[in-house]
C-alpha cells in the first residue's frame, strides 16, 4: 500500500468530487481514478460509491478513512522525528570539563566552535576526572576536558590542549608574601590546601612528594577542598596557603590575595582532551579540529 494513494483516497473522501480532488492534487482525472481502483483491488473493498451526478464512502470507505488519517498522520511525525534526530546529532554535543578548563582555555574554544559550525549546543557538565571517563566509556559524554594524569585511558584517544604552571596562593598579609619565589625550605611546616586526594590519588602523592625535603619538616597538607572556588575560600579564610594552577586567580578578583611562583619544578597543569574515537557524533570531528593546540 503506498501512501500516496492513501493521500490520494482522503482527498477524493474529503471532496466527494474526482475532478475536484485531481485539481486539488494538480493532477488529471484519469490517474486519480486508477489509483483509487488499485487501492480498491489491493483491500478488497469497494471504497466509493459513484453515480455520473455523485460520488459517496461506502461504510467501508468511512472507517477506511479515519484509519488512513491515523496511518498518514502517524507516517508524517515519523519523517520529522527523523528529522529532529538528525539535526541533534549534527548539532548536540555533551562536554565534560574541570575547573582548570574553565579558568582558562575552554571559554574561548567554545566561543570559536559556534563561530566554526552552524549549529551548536553543548551540554556542559562539570565532573571530576574519574565521573568523565566512566561517562565517556558509557557513551553518556562525547569529549571531556581534565587532567588524566595517573588514569587509565586505554580505549579512549587523548591530546594535549593546555598546559599552565602551580603558583601558591596566599593572603598578601602572609609572612612570605614579600618573596618573589617560594622554595621548599619556606613551605616547612606551613599549611598547603590541596584538592582532596581521591579526586587524584596518583597526582596528589606526586604533588606531596615533590612539596617535601629530606632535610626539614614537610608541609602540613590540607585537603577539605575538592575545587579551585573551594581552595580560595579556605585561603581567603586564613586555613593557609593553596597549590593552584596560575589561572586560577584573576587579577581583578581576590584583591586581597597574591599569586607567587615557585622556585622548584612541579608537575605542569596540563589539561587534555579525551574522546572515544568510536563515538558516532558528527559534530565531535569539528570539534576536533578546532581543538587549541600546545
Amino acid at each position: 500500500m503506498e501512501l500516496t494513494h492513501l493521500r490520494y483516497f482522503l482527498t477524493v473522501a474529503e471532496l466527494l468530487h474526482f475532478r475536484k480532488a485531481a485539481e486539488k492534487l494538480n493532477m488529471t482525472q484519469a490517474p486519480l481514478s486508477f489509483a483509487i481502483k488499485k487501492l480498491e483491488e489491493e483491500l478488497e473493498t469497494k471504497l466509493f460509491e459513484r453515480t455520473s451526478r455523485s460520488v459517496k464512502l461506502t461504510k467501508e470507505g468511512e472507517f477506511f478513512q479515519n484509519e488512513a488519517k491515523c496511518i498518514l498522520a502517524r507516517a508524517d511525525e515519523a519523517v520529522l522525528r527523523l528529522k529532529k534526530m538528525r539535526t541533534e546529532a549534527l548539532s548536540h554535543i555533551s562536554i565534560g570539563y574541570n575547573e582548570p578548563s574553565l579558568n582558562s582555555f575552554l571559554p574561548d574554544f567554545l566561543a570559536k566552535c559556534r563561530k566554526g559550525t552552524k549549529l551548536f549546543f553543548p551540554g556542559m557538565q562539570e565532573l571530576e576526572t574519574s565521573q568523565q571517563l566512566s561517562l565517556l566509556r558509557s557513551g553518556k559524554l562525547d569529549i571531556g576536558f581534565m587532567r588524566p594524569y595517573g588514569f587509565d585511558l586505554t580505549g579512549l584517544k587523548s591530546r594535549l590542549v593546555f598546559r599552565e604552571k602551580y603558583v601558591l596562593v596566599m593572603p598578601s598579609t602572609h609572612k612570605l608574601a614579600g618573596k618573589e619565589k617560594i622554595s621548599k625550605e619556606d613551605l616547612s611546616l606551613e599549611n598547603i590546601i590541596l584538592f582532596a586526594k581521591e579526586v587524584n590519588p596518583v597526582l596528589y602523592d606526586r604533588l606531596t612528594a615533590f612539596l617535601a625535603t629530606d632535610s626539614l619538616p614537610p608541609p602540613v597538607f590540607r585537603q577539605d577542598a575538592r575545587n579551585k572556588s573551594s581552595m580560595l575560600a579556605l585561603v581567603e579564610a586564613g586555613f593557609g596557603s593553596a597549590l593552584l594552577p596560575a589561572s586560577t586567580l584573576k587579577e581583578d578578583h581576590h584583591s586581597f590575595l597574591v599569586k607567587k611562583d615557585l622556585a622548584f619544578p612541579l608537575p605542569p597543569v596540563d589539561i587534555f582532551a579525551v574522546w572515544d574515537e568510536k563515538n558516532p557524533s558528527m559534530l565531535l570531528p569539528k570539534l576536533l579540529k578546532l581543538l587549541p593546540e600546545v
